[in-house]
């Protein structure tokens, strides 16, 4: 038991390097910044304050994860591809905020992948910063999900983390948390690891939305439950 405890408590090995495709990296971050605009424009916000949204909404976790967590000098912000996905992201959501419902399915997906990966880009950096599972696991979480705390906590919103809701930070630190058993028990190639952590993300994240898995309030004394209604992505 102590062996294991130990186990626990060291660092993670990384074998091999994982690098996300620009394409991908740029993809999921346009997805995420529009549907931040897209909630500036049902608030009556001008353009401004869309980008903000849009851009906190993209950008967020990243910063949280460089700027709070490790201590780094933020890397979305040495690119400037990133900015300009998230001001293209502005410019399209107030053109089509009328059409958005049509895109609810394909977010969804985009979403989902997204998760995963921003799960794992958090998690290799904190490894890589010599951070103990634990620590790990949070900043992994906290890349993936920390755009969507920041929205809501700007337009005074309870974050929807917060609340019971359908199956979403779980499903990232579902992936986090099979991205460093690979890497600390089978010693797998990080690329091969890392994979696999999005696959099992985004498969959570769309059993959830097909099955409606929802988190439960702490005074049912129960973690989950499915709903026998469907709600939205």
């Amino acid at each position: 038991m102590i062996e294991l405890i130990e186990s626990l408590r060291a660092p993670v090995t990384l074998h091999g390097a994982f690098a996300l495709p620009i394409f991908f990296d740029l993809g999921a971050i346009f997805c995420f910044a529009l549907t931040g605009a897209w909630a500036a424009t049902h608030r009556g916000y001008d353009m401004v304050g869309a980008f903000v949204l849009a851009f906190v909404t993209g950008l967020g976790g990243a910063l949280i994860r460089d700027s709070f967590l490790l201590g780094l000098e933020a890397a979305v912000l040495r690119d400037g591809r990133y900015l300009l996905v998230v001001l293209a992201a502005t410019l399209i959501a107030g053109a089509t905020f009328k059409l958005e419902r049509r895109f609810v399915r394909l977010m969804a997906v985009v979403d989902a992948l997204g998760l995963g990966a921003y799960a794992v880009v958090g998690m290799q950096k904190s490894i890589i910063a010599g951070l103990p599972p634990g620590a790990v696991l949070l900043v992994g979480v906290a890349n993936a999900v920390g755009g969507g705390i920041m929205r809501d906590v700007i337009v005074r919103d309870e974050p929807l983390i917060l609340k019971p809701g359908q199956v979403y930070a779980l499903a990232a630190l579902g992936g986090c948390l099979a991205f460093l058993v690979i890497l600390k028990f089978y010693q797998w190639e990080v690329e091969q690891a890392a994979w696999f952590s999005i696959g099992v993300t985004f498969l959570l994240r769309m059993l959830a939305i097909m099955f409606n898995w929802r988190t439960a309030p702490v005074s049912e004394g129960a973690v989950l439950r499915v709903s026998g209604e469907r709600d939205p992505p």
